[in-house]
């Protein structure tokens, strides 16, 4: 009987917190594409991360009435898969997966305009964190909010080594681009 009591309790409780408009979170897949040049030819990975979203009292945006109150975006490192296995090799060793096996975003502040939001917060890329900034669009679906986004780079900011293979012939250059895509909510 006090098992019973104590479900009914947590039921209520949650019940009047969702009533009252307290914060909710939405966690979610998002894919990412991360690619690049080198001294012969372009390349391009993926690796599919996570969204998670803490709606709550902040100003409303496309898709969120309530605002969103915190989001972080988790990619591990580990996950990536690239054209060729050497590539990805290459790619796990200059971001030390082992080491430092997520990448995150952590929102900080939004600026709303329109169907889109400028996101500002930090980058954490193996043990260097620093803040960035760039458009999100936010495109209402069935499911939830379809997010989108696309952030350019300089790798060697946050300490990673471009890798240089083949005797040096082969130099990936430091500016990257990291795209990604998701639906949130549901």
């Amino acid at each position: 009987m006090t098992i019973q009591f104590a479900r009914l309790a947590t039921a209520g409780i949650l019940g009047l917190a969702l009533l009252e408009g307290g914060p909710a979170f939405a966690q979610s897949t998002v894919d990412f594409t991360v690619s690049g040049n080198s001294t012969i030819r372009s390349w391009e990975c993926t690796v599919r991360g996570t969204a998670r979203v803490t709606t709550g009292s902040s100003p409303a945006v496309q898709g969120f009435a309530n605002g969103v109150q915190a989001a972080t975006l988790t990619v591990p490192v580990n996950g990536f898969q690239c054209p060729e296995e050497q590539m990805q090799e290459h790619l796990l060793e200059a971001m030390r997966a082992t080491e430092f096996p997520e990448i995150t975003f952590r929102l900080q502040s939004y600026e709303p305009s329109g169907q889109s939001v400028r996101a500002t917060g930090t980058l954490t890329i193996l043990a260097a964190t620093h803040p960035v900034s760039f458009p999100i669009s936010l495109t209402p679906s069935g499911s939830g909010v379809q997010i989108q986004g696309e952030l350019p780079l300089d790798m060697t900011t946050y300490g990673v080594e471009p890798p240089v293979v083949m005797l040096g012939m082969l130099r990936v250059r430091p500016q990257i681009r990291i795209q990604f895509s998701g639906t949130v909510g549901g």
